[in-house]
């Protein structure tokens, strides 16, 4: 009996293609298969995938003219067997015991849906970082039900980390929007699946490792201006079909949530027309943001000045740009979860080899981190002189000032915040 259904979408992905599919074969429960879908690729993939499936009975592959991700993986939702089914995309890998514990998990409770957490994963390099949500660690390892769906969505949003009860899929009707391309259809299978699960776990265990270093990804195109908004109108109608009234405000919510990603991800050329459709969404679905401050501020920043927000948001990019290019080195400082994402921010634009070092304000007990050494920040602006140093924790707070005065006392007084370069770069 096949336990897990392990569906591959793959399109032009020779590069890592093997990779992946060696961490799915080693796992440690072997009750499972990849259903491997080649969406028309024009490379290696498909040979590859032949060469596997012949070796290994496990590995099924479809071939097919290409007709986008959500199409392949409807035809691997068909394909499946497995009493659950998982996703690995083709440029990522799993570790050996992923499937066999999230399967104990699912089959001891009776689960619609189990998860774990992730890594930020760059291979290059050797850098994994969990990714992990603090504040959510007492929904981690038991059962949530109808009652914590709230705290569903807070999770880290993947489709990539848990398994699916087959049963449950089919018993909803839950499919991938066929749109053209790759272009964030993840975003409807993940607001159905936790939508309408009835029992879900969240284990506190990371087990996927999510490429970074894959400049082909798609999330990383900086045109598909409006893919995004497609997708949460197709969601939002799917809805509305069903009756399902009660599942709106999540969809509402997310797409407000997602302009400001997508804004920041797009070419600079592209803003000001997106801005368009920002204003309309906000004008119709504002009431569903309460609370949320700053998204509020920001939204309201684009609606109310268009023109003056996306000039001002072009001008501070490039001022930002201008600042890393005339640096002679770069140095973070702070090596925390806001380092993380500065690094990330400076990687994913190409300034990786500029970073020196990471710098601490007390002696660390790692000695390297990404490729990079940490130092104590007295050695490193001794080591690096002349170096832009990126102070990289939240801007403003106790940390940021006791940051900022030790830096004064080692007579540098003009740094750049870690926080522009959070607030103005695509991070994923």
């Amino acid at each position: 009996m096949v336990k897990v259904s392990v569906i591959v979408p793959v399109y032009n992905a020779e590069r890592y293609l093997a990779q992946c599919l060696d961490s799915i074969l080693a796992q440690t429960l072997k009750e499972i298969e990849a259903v491997c879908v080649d969406d028309g690729s024009t490379d290696g993939s498909g040979e590859i995938l032949d060469q596997y499936a012949l070796r290994d009975q496990r590995v099924k592959v479809l071939h097919r003219k290409n007709s986008g991700y959500g199409s392949a993986m409807n035809a691997g939702l068909d394909a499946a067997c497995g009493e659950y089914i998982g996703i690995v995309e083709s440029d990522d890998c799993i570790l050996p015991e992923m499937y066999r514990t999230l399967y104990e998990e699912s089959a001891a409770g009776e689960l619609d849906v189990v998860k774990s957490d992730a890594c930020f994963w760059y291979e290059k390099i050797a850098y994994r970082r969990r990714i992990h949500h603090a504040h959510l660690e007492p929904y981690y390892d038991r059962v949530l039900g109808d009652m914590d769906r709230n705290v569903f969505f807070d999770f880290y949003m993947n489709i990539w980390t848990g398994i699916y009860k087959r049963e449950f899929l089919a018993r909803k009707n839950i499919r991938f929007h066929e749109s053209p391309g790759a272009s964030y259809q993840d975003n409807g299978f993940w607001l159905q699946t936790l939508s309408y699960c009835d029992k879900a776990k969240w284990i506190d265990k990371a087990f996927y490792l999510y490429r970074q270093d894959n400049e082909a990804a798609s999330v990383k195109s900086r045109d598909k201006v409006l893919a995004m908004t497609r997708e949460y109108e197709y969601i939002e109608g799917l809805l509305l079909e069903r009756g399902d009234y009660q599942f709106l405000p999540y969809c509402y919510y997310y797409k407000l949530l997602r302009h400001r990603g997508n804004f920041l991800r797009i070419a600079d050329e592209y803003k000001r027309e997106f801005c368009g459709q920002i204003q309309r969404d906000y004008t119709k679905y504002r009431t569903y943001i309460k609370g949320f401050a700053e998204l509020e501020r920001w939204l309201q920043g684009v609606v109310l000045e268009p023109d003056k927000f996306c000039d001002s948001a072009v001008k501070a990019r490039r001022d930002i740009s201008g600042r890393l290019n005339g640096a002679k080195s770069l140095i973070i400082y702070g090596a925390g979860s806001h380092g993380d994402r500065v690094f990330r921010g400076l990687t994913n634009e190409g300034f990786y080899d500029r970073i020196s070092c990471f710098a601490v304000s007390q002696c660390s007990a790692e000695d390297r981190l990404a490729g990079k050494q940490i130092l104590k920040i007295d050695d490193a602006v001794k080591r690096y002189p002349g170096a832009l140093v990126i102070v990289a924790v939240i801007r403003g707070s106790g940390m940021y000032i006791q940051m900022a005065q030790r830096l004064s006392v080692l007579g540098i007084n003009e740094f750049l915040d870690g926080s522009d370069i959070e607030d103005n770069y695509y991070i994923l």
